[in-house]
């Protein structure tokens, strides 16, 4: 017994000395910093700052915070948060106690000054290097600075769930009120999310919400701040909590700014132990594109009741998105339709399948017979497609032809003499997995997004070249380092030569000498250059995917209930959105050139037989 008690006070005397070192150095040492880091900041490709988080808004001072809360924060946090320098001898032992003597569940002894700390300059990791350092930033606060600027900088910066940093944004968050209105009720609700606030929001989970916020109440009740009379009342009366959340958000591009915090997240940046650092995100966004794509987009969607929309514009030469629009109204529904939605992409999907088949030896003269046809599948059932409007040639057509008026015949006949599995195989290569073989597939039944989408149409666009699209170019921190730049990895994905025919074949749905059994999808809607492009449909989707050697344009429209269209207007928002876009992002004709593989030859439109002035097509050499 002599022995332990002999060691005992040897580690208490070692902690005392160890604790007069740190507060000697504390006070030598000049006072940190505040306000530095845990924030992020987004900028577009102008390096313009368009978009800042709320997570620390060190512009609320105590005054400005209801005394109620103020009261509940540090009754609940650090009771003693007055009477100590930093640490909690008592809260230390008391923690020692219930954690090794009482083999409870682990009690932490964190005081406000040492949350503070960690918040603003350090990490989670459970480390000594860690907690060493926390220990002197606690003593330096301490020693530079008065309880109430520990305070104030505290609630300015704690988290309390949602992506809301700060007592004012939680405020106008949770109850849409500024914080010095907030009430007894209000403010130990909020002093509760605090400990956990995923757990603890009451929007996730009321009842979990009201048993932390009874703990807080019995908390003041202790400090006698509250009788338990008032506590009682309080903890019966409901929450009039704040219905329109999204109006209390800073929203600047909000469905590209969702996108760059999920690719954050993908990452791994999106996390404490680099918001904490600061993050500086240099994004692929060009306002003006996005400003017009958003003019466009709205005028389009004015007064069209439920239907829905989604939009995107990439950068070709660095697959980055230079605009994004997921939805008609972020305030109605913050769901990203651009790149969450699961929808079939109909006849989009046809520019895969004649790539397969140009890398199988087709060309742009190769014929099939346009007529209705039933097919006989190995497994005895059969499938019989239709046309658009059950128009049909009915005598053989080109590839030219079929995709000039998206024949849906000739689609599945190529897919069933490629095999069904080659089309699978294709889309594998851009990460779609888990399809099963199909003769409906050729007609786009997969179910995806425009953003996913975007990735096939931009290697097409780049003559076979993939690379992510992505909307992050570069991270650094608060100290200039760089943590992350985007760096292309320009992998061969398809061959050059079998694009370069298939971009030259998607300006055919431009051509009105296509029209003659069903019109040229695009016919209607010319652009002033030269762009590739395909429309897709189905009863419930509209679609428009283009591209020239700079810019790949995609729009989708439908409902998010999958509702039939039956308004032709609507189903023409993509190609309207997809021919405004196009003109205004290209001045000049760009195109692409041939190879010396390929050989140009100018065609009848219609037979696919040589005309000297027919419409040029290029051809792999013999």
């Amino acid at each position: 017994m002599k022995i332990f008690i002999k060691w005992i006070r040897r580690i208490v005397i070692a902690f005392f000395v160890f604790m007069i070192i740190v507060y000697t150095t504390s006070y030598m040492m000049p006072a940190p910093i505040l306000g530095q880091g845990h924030y992020i900041k987004l900028y577009d490709n102008q390096n313009q700052l368009y978009y800042q988080s709320n997570q620390q808004s060190n512009d609320v001072t105590l005054k400005d915070v209801s005394n109620d809360f103020i009261k509940s924060i540090v009754a609940i946090e650090d009771h003693r948060f007055y009477q100590h320098r930093g640490f909690d001898p008592v809260g230390i032992m008391r923690a020692i106690k219930a954690n090794l003597l009482e083999s409870k569940k682990a009690e932490g002894a964190s005081t406000i000054s040492q949350q503070y700390a960690r918040l603003m300059f350090l990490t989670n990791d459970k480390t000594w290097s860690r907690k060493i350092n926390e220990a002197f930033l606690t003593t330096r606060l301490e020693a530079h600075y008065n309880k109430n600027t520990i305070l104030e900088g505290y609630i300015n910066t704690v988290y309390f769930g949602h992506g809301i940093y700060g007592i004012k944004n939680a405020a106008r968050y949770y109850f849409n009120k500024h914080p010095k209105d907030l009430d007894l009720n209000e403010s130990t609700l909020l002093a509760g999310v605090v400990n956990g606030p995923e757990y603890f929001s009451p929007f996730k989970n009321m009842k979990r919400a009201k048993a932390r916020q009874k703990i807080v109440l019995d908390r003041l009740v202790e400090e006698k701040y509250i009788t338990q009379q008032v506590a009682s009342k309080t903890l019966q009366t409901p929450f009039q909590l704040n219905q329109d959340r999204s109006s209390s958000l800073i929203n600047a591009y909000p469905y590209f700014k969702d996108t760059v915090i999920q690719e954050l997240k993908d990452l791994g940046f999106y996390s404490e132990d680099y918001i904490n650092q600061g993050l500086n995100v240099q994004t692929t966004l060009n306002r003006s594109v996005q400003d017009e794509l958003n003019q466009t987009v709205s005028q389009l969607m004015k007064d069209r009741d439920e239907l829905e929309v989604s939009s995107l514009i990439v950068d070709n030469h660095q697959s980055g998105v230079l605009a994004m629009i997921g939805g008609k109204d972020y305030e109605t529904s913050q769901f990203n339709r651009a790149t969450h939605a699961a929808r079939q992409i109909g006849s989009t999907m046809k520019p895969l399948l004649y790539y397969v088949a140009l890398e199988n030896g087709f060309s742009p003269t190769t014929k099939f017979k346009s007529e209705p046809t039933t097919f006989k599948l190995d497994n005895g059932k059969t499938y019989s497609p239709t046309n658009f409007n059950k128009k049909y040639a009915y005598k053989d057509i080109t590839l030219a032809q079929a995709i000039a008026v998206s024949d849906n015949i000739y689609a599945v006949k190529t897919h069933i003499f490629l095999g069904e599995q080659a089309l699978v195989n294709a889309l594998s290569k851009f990460g779609f997995t888990h399809i099963s073989p199909h003769p409906s597939l050729a007609l786009g039944t997969l179910n995806t997004n425009i953003y996913e989408l975007s990735k096939m149409y931009t290697t097409f666009a780049n003559e076979g070249i993939y690379n992510d699209v992505h909307t992050i170019s570069k991270i650094t921190n608060n100290n200039g380092d760089i943590l992350y730049e985007y760096k292309p990895t320009n992998k061969e994905l398809l061959n050059k030569e079998s694009c370069l025919i298939l971009n030259q074949l998607l300006t055919a749905p431009f051509d009105k000498r296509y029209s003659t059994y069903a019109s040229a999808t695009m016919a209607n809607y010319p652009t002033k250059t030269k762009f590739a492009v395909k429309t897709g449909s189905t009863s419930f989707d509209s679609l428009c995917a283009g591209y020239n050697p700079n810019y790949t344009i995609l729009s989708w429209t439908g409902y998010d209930d999958n509702r039939e269209m039956n308004m032709a207007s609507d189903s023409k928002i993509p190609k309207v959105i997809f021919q405004t876009m196009a003109n205004s992002l290209q001045k000049e004709d760009v195109w692409y050139k041939p190879t010396k593989k390929l050989q140009q030859i100018p065609i009848n439109p219609i037979s696919g037989d040589y005309l000297e002035n027919g419409i040029i097509y290029w051809f792999k050499n013999s």
